[in-house]
């Protein structure tokens, strides 16, 4: 037995720790792969732009976006500063991919 889990055997508040940092990482595993699949979603949105020739940006919809998460927020006592700077960087990461996607030079076959 290693130095490290005789130590947790021992101490009820690390084994305590532990295993809340376990589940904490088993909760990031998923929110990594829900921001994942959102992009992954976004790039297929970006498709449709491209084919119908709609712009990249839509001002209208990042507002929606916003206040959905400002409500979420205020609904289960999160400061809504938190969830507007996380979607800000989670739009803009959208948006370079759209826009690489969208601005794709025509495929020549």
């Amino acid at each position: 037995m290693s130095e490290s889990t005789k130590n947790v055997a021992a101490d009820p508040s690390e084994l305590e720790l532990a295993n809340l940092r376990t589940e904490l990482d088993g909760i990031d595993d998923r929110l990594l792969e829900q921001v994942r699949a959102r992009i992954e979603v976004c790039t297929r949105i970006a498709q449709v732009k491209r084919r119908h020739a709609i712009p990249m940006m839509q001002p209208r919809r990042v507002g929606a976006v916003h206040e959905h998460a400002r409500a979420y927020a205020l609904d289960h006592d999160i400061s809504p500063q938190f969830l507007r700077e996380l979607y800000d960087l989670l739009i803009a990461e959208t948006c370079r991919v759209e826009d690489l996607i969208i601005d794709k030079p025509p495929d020549p076959s």
